[in-house]
């Protein structure tokens, strides 16, 4: 089994198929072998996976509980983003992961529609798990202990990114000026551009366009928006915005105010300075 694939069957125990009845031994053995693999000495093992923060309120606190089991003595870095510009980014991943998926089958439609209808979608009858970062947060602290989590805000990074970087890495005791060299600039899953969007919805109201879209595959659509084979952007152009209807809004940070609340007590990040509890 190669490293890769020792990695995925560890995920496949604590994170995904088995987070209830994972087999311990299994995963001790496999992280085992990942660490003795030739040149992983002096390196820093990092997990990074975004759905240790999202899913129900239930997988979130067994994937905790599994992390601490696995990786006893492990740092928990978790970067927050302001809730209405986090759904928003992730309506746009969802458009781009539906409409470039290798698993999307042949035949299958454009899929486009409008964040709110998006919201009432996948949110309505749901607790937007996706914003509720206190919860989230105190899971961790369960498992790990308050020493062991530190939190970041996805608005530092935008503000000072360098910044930001050096950070992290001096959070995960390593070389910062090599972090900065190796990450400085680099982007991944960048959001769709306004062109782009114009292009999706031309081929959702065509029902000939939407036809030939069904016909394409997966490389013809990748052509069609201008992305190379990794799903990134081919072409610079303005970044599509979603706005977010005023109902939602309010919705939105209702539901997350009290968890937000708690993060910015117990932890002292500046929530209300980056617009968490929305704007006067």
């Amino acid at each position: 089994m190669d490293f890769i694939r020792k990695v995925e069957a560890v995920m496949e125990q604590i994170a995904y198929e088995h987070i209830r009845q994972p087999d311990y031994a299994l995963c001790d053995r496999l992280i085992k072998e990942v660490l003795d693999e030739p040149g992983a000495h002096g390196k820093v093992p990092v997990w990074s996976w975004e759905a240790c923060s999202t899913d129900k309120l239930k997988s979130r606190k067994a994937r905790a509980t599994n992390l601490k089991r696995v990786f006893v003595d492990a740092k928990i870095l978790m970067t927050l983003r302001s809730p209405l510009s986090l759904l928003e980014a992730s309506y746009f991943q969802q458009l781009r992961t539906k409409n470039t998926n290798p698993k999307r089958r042949f035949g299958n439609g454009p899929y486009y529609m409008g964040i709110d209808e998006w919201l009432d979608q996948y949110f309505r009858k749901t607790d937007l798990p996706h914003i509720l970062y206190g919860d989230t947060i105190r899971a961790y602290m369960d498992a790990f202990g308050k020493e062991s989590l530190n939190l970041f805000l996805f608005e530092e990074l935008v503000a000072d990114e360098e910044a930001f970087i050096r950070r992290v890495c001096q959070r995960m005791e390593i070389d910062a000026d090599e972090g900065v060299r190796l990450s400085i600039g680099e982007r991944d899953n960048e959001r769709w551009t306004t062109a782009q969007i114009e292009i999706l919805e031309r081929v959702k109201g065509s029902l000939w366009e939407s036809l030939r879209y069904r016909m394409m595959s997966r490389e013809g659509r990748m052509k069609l928006f201008k992305w190379d084979s990794n799903s990134e952007n081919k072409e610079y152009g303005d970044r599509a915005r979603a706005e977010i209807s005023k109902e939602w809004q309010k919705r939105i940070f209702e539901v997350a105010r009290e968890g937000n609340r708690w993060v910015e007590d117990e932890f002292g990040v500046p929530l209300t300075k980056y617009g968490y509890f929305g704007r006067d």
